[in-house]
């Protein structure tokens, strides 16, 4: 992770200082109208500060979902042990199982993104090479694409799992709050919380699962469609 996060940042550094190279020799003037080339620079610098900042965010949540995986494995494990004593309700299990089963979906997306984030590198790349004066084969910076577009897509049926494990665990979660709010155990307050993170979880399973086919409807040009460009 750490790799692809600083190869994006020294490939829109590379890329800037070819176009540095390019232009020494000219003379600045910096009050003249911009560019194609001036625009496509600073906004391919920025892309790759993006994509930078993009892998720092999906590091940094992908440590926390295997803290999470860890800490809660463990509370299962426990679980299974005091409901083989009665010491915990079934419910009270299937929710720890549920909450297991979600972040392990989790993990699944989480590993996706990081393979669609990868592929984005690979073609900043190699354009960043191109730009400093490397031959790029249009087969080769297509193909780093295409794998980035597909990986996108392909992430859809994992999130549409995993927001169906987080709907699965909510509604069980607010079951075992309504129970414990009978009793009172629990205030209203909690059980109102439970009925929006049940809401929030549906709304986005019905969502990403009603979305899932129309990610390969965008459209992403052939080959042959970029080979056309500037023909």
């Amino acid at each position: 992770m750490r790799a692809v996060r600083a190869s994006a940042i020294a490939t829109s550094l590379v890329l800037a200082s070819s176009w540095v190279s390019a232009q020494e020799a000219a003379q600045l003037d910096t009050g003249a109208p911009v560019t194609n080339d001036q625009i496509f620079m600073m906004m391919f610098a920025d892309q790759g500060r993006l994509v930078g900042f993009q892998s720092m965010i999906m590091a940094i949540q992908l440590e926390t979902l295997k803290a999470q995986v860890d800490r809660d494995a463990a509370i299962l494990a426990r679980n299974l042990e005091l409901f083989d004593r009665s010491a915990i309700s079934e419910l009270e299990l299937e929710i720890s199982q549920l909450k297991d089963a979600w972040n392990r979906l989790q993990m699944v997306v989480a590993e996706k993104n990081l393979t669609t984030v990868a592929a984005q590198v690979a073609a900043l790349q190699l354009i960043a090479d191109h730009f400093a004066g490397k031959s790029v084969p249009l087969d080769d910076l297509y193909a780093a694409y295409l794998k980035g577009w597909n990986a996108g897509c392909d992430k859809g049926p994992a999130e549409v799992r995993a927001n169906e494990a987080w709907m699965a665990y909510a509604e069980k979660a607010l079951m075992r709050a309504r129970e414990l709010n009978s009793r009172g155990n629990l205030s209203d307050a909690t059980v109102l919380q439970r009925e929006a993170d049940l809401r929030i979880a549906r709304s986005n399973y019905e969502n990403r699962a009603s979305r899932l086919d129309r990610c390969r409807e965008i459209f992403f040009p052939s080959i042959e469609e970029v080979a056309r460009q500037g023909q």
